[in-house]
């Protein structure tokens, strides 16, 4: 194991795209494998403590997530307002086949 800035010099990263993949990988997919590995020697109480600190990672990405969602809203709310363009499409609106 590397810290972040390490693993960004050794593959030529920036610290946010690293960052970005760190998110997106222990939420989906890695937090999987590693809950069921880790879960399986540990007693009640440290399953208990675990399992909690899981959920108070998990609503801390669940709020990261509707954040960004709020802020592309407002950018899309804004580039309507000010360019006067629809961005938006209607519910019933089918796309179109090339």
């Amino acid at each position: 194991m590397i810290g972040v800035r390490a693993a960004c010099r050794k593959y030529g990263l920036c610290r946010k795209t690293l960052m970005h993949w760190i998110t997106r990988l222990s939420v989906r997919t890695l937090s999987n494998e590693l809950s069921t590995q880790v879960l399986f020697g540990m007693t009640g109480d440290a399953k208990s403590q675990a399992a909690d600190k899981k959920i108070k990672e998990l609503k801390q990405a669940l709020e990261l997530a509707r954040l960004k969602i709020d802020g592309l809203e407002t950018m899309i709310k804004v580039a309507e307002e000010d360019l006067h363009i629809k961005i938006r499409k209607k519910a019933g609106t089918k796309q179109s086949k090339e």
